[in-house]
């Protein structure tokens, strides 16, 4: 064993031996870009053992627009490998020429000794995957792209934009392609958030929840924004009504829609249908103990005079039936609220768009009931409630004062049933 490492090792020491000979006396240099025909050829009768000359005479007549030759392209791979069957990319070249001359065969079998140099590497494999979806081995070319997503995570959405072309039905691609694993869904999910797709984000959602593997707060979080962004709220309410039992959580009940609405909680999950609740430069947000219409405190939102605020920085998506007439009730107490342009609640369509808005509150009011009745469209899944004041270019601009925001209630209206109507 000793004599055959001391002997790899000489050899090793007069190849480079030579190579430095050559390219100080010869000007032959292996390693610049693009060598030309006759320094490889030259190099070939100094050092005939090296497989890198025959290598790359190999791309020339593979590539060189002037001088493709496939047979004399294949001819110097095979003298390469001759030297060195141990190096993979010899053996791609070798597929890549066998499969332009229609060898489809020898091209597969090129690629299995390419993966059996190195099993373990990326770009033997992208290789061959990519090598049979061109020749339509699909079969033959899965097991290679599921290796590169179960050990190449980084090239994973490489791999999907791939084979959504090759396969598709992304049922299909996910039942053949996607390893069942926890890391590989979320990266599979997590490409579909990348690239728009809802309804198989729905699907693979899923499917991960039927292998029992279970998603932490912030992968929900982060699925309810995807969903909600395009326009699935019913789906998404589904999937938060279930994390809020999953982790003991009240959910709005007797038929309120309205998640918080008194406001005792800051957050519920941190996001969803939780309030979105944004300071803006000319307003103070908070949660203020002192005063409440019912529990424990309310929101407070007061204005500092100085700026013409377009407030729109307190919201809650809402989920509603298609077709169907609602109430939104809140009490709000207002003191020294300026200009003409007052605050007020608005209901506003995702999608399918419909606005209803409450009357506006300006000066001093004690607790009063703002009520909006509205009706969704036919194929409507949601929309949002907000605070609201318009930016106004009246003189009086600059809006100040308090406002005091509790005990919001949505309900879906009750039919009136024909003896009642009577």
């Amino acid at each position: 064993m000793k004599r055959l490492f001391l002997s790899f090792l000489i050899l090793v020491v007069i190849f480079f031996s030579a190579y430095l000979i050559l390219r100080t006396w010869k000007g032959i240099d292996l390693l610049q870009s693009g060598p030309s025909k006759e320094t490889l050829v030259e190099a070939i009768r100094f050092i005939p053992l090296s497989p890198d000359p025959f290598y790359r005479l190999g791309l020339y007549y593979q590539w060189d627009m002037r001088s493709i030759d496939p047979g004399e392209s294949l001819k110097f791979f095979k003298e390469a490998i001759d030297r060195n069957p141990f190096n993979k990319r010899y053996w791609l070249n070798v597929a890549q020429v066998l499969h332009t001359n229609g060898d489809r065969k020898k091209s597969e079998k090129a690629l299995e000794k390419a993966v059996r140099v190195f099993p373990a590497g990326y770009d033997g494999r992208w290789a061959a995957g990519i090598l049979l979806l061109q020749q339509g081995a699909l079969e033959g070319a899965l097991p290679h792209f599921t290796y590169v997503l179960s050990h190449y995570p980084n090239r994973s959405s490489q791999v999907y934009d791939v084979m959504r072309r090759a396969i598709p039905d992304p049922d299909l691609l996910f039942e053949k392609l996607v390893p069942k694993d926890i890391s590989a869904l979320n990266r599979y999910i997590a490409y579909l958030y990348e690239i728009g797709d809802p309804e198989s984000a729905k699907k693979a959602w899923e499917k991960k929840a039927s292998y029992d593997f279970k998603s932490s707060r912030e992968e929900t979080l982060r699925h309810l924004s995807f969903l909600i962004t395009h326009g699935e709220l019913n789906e998404a309410f589904r999937i938060w009504k279930g994390r809020l039992q999953e982790e003991g959580l009240s959910a709005p009940a007797d038929g309120n829609l309205i998640t918080n609405g008194s406001f005792e909680q800051e957050t519920i999950l941190g996001g969803g249908f939780d309030w979105k609740i944004t300071n803006v430069k000319g307003t103070e947000i908070s949660f203020d103990p002192s005063v409440a219409f019912e529990g424990k405190r309310s929101l407070k939102i007061a204005f500092d005079g100085k700026e013409n605020v377009n407030f729109h920085h307190v919201y809650q998506y809402l989920s509603l039936k298609p077709d169907s007439e609602y109430l939104l009730s809140a009490h709000v107490k207002s003191k020294s609220v300026t200009t003409r342009s007052g605050v007020k609640l608005e209901v506003v369509g995702i999608g399918q768009g419909f606005y209803q808005a409450s009357d506006p509150l300006t000066g001093d009011n004690e607790w009063k009931e703002l009520t909006i009745a509205f009706k969704t469209p036919a194929r409507s899944q949601g929309g949002m409630v907000r605070v609201r004041r318009q930016k106004t270019e009246k003189f009086d601009r600059f809006i100040s004062g308090s406002l005091w925001i509790d005990d919001l209630r949505l309900k879906e209206k009750e039919e009136t049933s024909p003896l009642k109507k009577r």
